[in-house]
């Protein structure tokens, strides 16, 4: 699987859990459970929030659609 699946999946998985739309987590903690570097991991986000499923703040990722 690629790793922008794997982000949204392990996004979704997150926001279900934890049954809020915001993730109070940083860029790395995100990367290093995705075993990947957070360049990555912050570039796909940057990416996710440009297409509109999501939006980033300072420690926190929202998810709009999921």
């Amino acid at each position: 699987m690629d790793l922008p699946t794997r982000l949204l999946r392990y996004l979704t998985y997150k926001v279900k859990v934890q049954g809020d739309l915001t993730l109070n987590t940083t860029h790395q903690t995100i990367a290093n459970d995705l075993h990947t570097s957070r360049v990555v991991a912050s570039r796909l986000l940057k990416r996710f929030a440009h297409e509109g499923k999501l939006t980033l703040h300072r420690n926190a990722v929202e998810m709009i659609r999921f």
